[in-house]
């Protein structure tokens, strides 16, 4: 009886082995970058592979780099091309429109993207940092999710961009706003402005880059502000938007 009990259990486990072995994720080459990610002058290699269907999305990236162990990152769903709004603002390192790569005298950053739906929602987005030979994923959030009470669904991004002047990179984003009443030299429209999180190991929202970019470049409303935010967008498009009162 406890010889028939064991061939059951080892027939059961054999089943259980085989089907785990079937089920096994198959990654095939999507494309491959080789570039130096650690300004050692070496070159490493970025490869992106994909385990769902169709030759337009991606959903696994693995960096060999010197003096590093090689890091797999898998997408929560997958990645496909970054916003093209993006790519003709800032100067990608490499020429694709599948991954961005920027690097300065302190570390290297990497951006993967969902890219942006007919609806205009935005995908995942990913930010790896790579600083003293150590490759991470600092940033990557989706449709809906929230840090700290900071929408992190990029709609729109913006910038990647030293800010401060001191080889630290920034990542600028916002989202879709709209426009609902016209008015003469322009339209009312809803406020959405631009979040500033500065990518390091830790990649934290900034209320004060964020202050100081929407200042300069659209306009800061306190988030201690009460009540309906209006702005006036004019047609003239080398004039600020401002609040309407």
């Amino acid at each position: 009886m406890k010889n028939l009990i064991l061939i059951t259990f080892l027939i059961i486990s054999y089943k259980g082995i085989a089907q785990i072995a079937k089920t096994k994720v198959v990654y095939n080459h999507f494309k491959t970058f080789h570039v130096d990610l650690n300004n050692d002058n070496i070159i490493d290699t970025v490869i992106l592979s994909s385990s769902v269907q169709g030759n337009a999305s991606f959903n696994r990236i693995s960096i060999l780099m010197s003096g590093a162990k090689r890091i797999i990152f898998k997408a929560k769903d997958e990645w496909a091309d970054i916003q093209p709004e993006f790519l003709a603002t800032n100067k990608n390192l490499v020429q694709s429109k599948n991954i961005f790569i920027k690097k300065t005298n302190l570390h290297t950053v990497i951006i993967l993207s969902g890219g942006t739906d007919a609806a205009g929602y935005g995908g995942e987005f990913s930010i790896i940092n790579i600083e003293n030979n150590t490759v991470k994923m600092v940033f990557d959030y989706s449709v809906g999710d929230s840090v700290g009470g900071i929408s992190a669904d990029v709609e729109i991004p913006a910038k990647l961009t030293d800010l401060e002047n001191n080889g630290r990179l920034c990542f600028v984003y916002s989202g879709y706003g709209e426009y609902y009443r016209q008015v003469k030299g322009g339209n009312i429209g809803t406020y959405h402005r631009y979040i500033v999180f500065t990518v390091n190991d830790e990649c934290k929202y900034s209320e004060e880059l964020s202050k100081a970019y929407n200042e300069k470049h659209y306009v800061y409303v306190s988030p201690t502000h009460k009540g309906e935010i209006r702005i006036f967008y004019p047609d003239n498009k080398k004039l600020k938007p401002r609040l309407w009162k």
